[in-house]
């Protein structure tokens, strides 16, 4: 029966083990996100969806990073900023052998503008962010990444919770050894 404890505890600290990276991983990346007032200017990396101006069907969306919007010389070329769907998604062409993927959801904000929150995944990132948009500029709001160093960030920290959790659950479930006995 003492087998059957430890084998249960062990498969218990395993699976709280793999939650609590999750959860902490998570956590971190976004309470450490970047939120940006107004005006502010974001990382280079900060995904912008645009569409080209002359209306396919089906929408051909484009994944655009904050240097491609903002630029100067040459100007870029004018684009829609103000998305026709609620919710959507697409892939962006493969630089390599992975082709990252959008997903999209659009709600009307104040001032007749537009929310759009974006999860973008990368190869081996997350990006999450949020930006108002009014169809011509764009007010960044947040910008966070997920990814191998959120994980590794979240190890001790889970690691010294599932060791707690182990002992507590020992102690109240396997029985002390009796006196005199090894």
């Amino acid at each position: 029966m003492r087998f059957l404890f430890r084998t249960g505890i062990l498969i218990a600290q395993l699976l709280v083990f793999l939650v609590l990276m999750t959860v902490i991983s998570l956590g971190t990346t976004y309470f450490t996100a970047e939120r940006y007032p107004e005006g502010a200017t974001p990382v280079r990396l900060f995904p912008v969806i645009a569409l080209p101006l002359a209306a396919t069907d089906p929408l051909r969306y484009e994944l655009l990073r904050w240097p491609d919007i903002t630029r100067k010389d040459p100007p870029p070329p004018p684009r829609n900023l103000r998305l026709p769907q609620p919710a959507g998604e697409f892939e962006v062409p493969a630089f390599g052998s992975f082709k990252p993927y959008v997903h999209f959801t659009a709600r009307d904000a104040a001032e007749g503008r537009q929310r759009v929150e974006l999860k973008v995944t990368e190869d081996d990132y997350v990006i999450y962010a949020a930006y108002d948009t009014d169809g011509n500029t764009v007010a960044p709001k947040y910008f966070r990444v997920w990814g191998p160093s959120s994980l590794l960030l979240a190890v001790f920290p889970a690691f010294v919770l599932v060791l707690v959790l182990g002992r507590l659950l020992r102690r109240r479930f396997l029985p002390a050894p009796a006196a005199g006995k090894p």
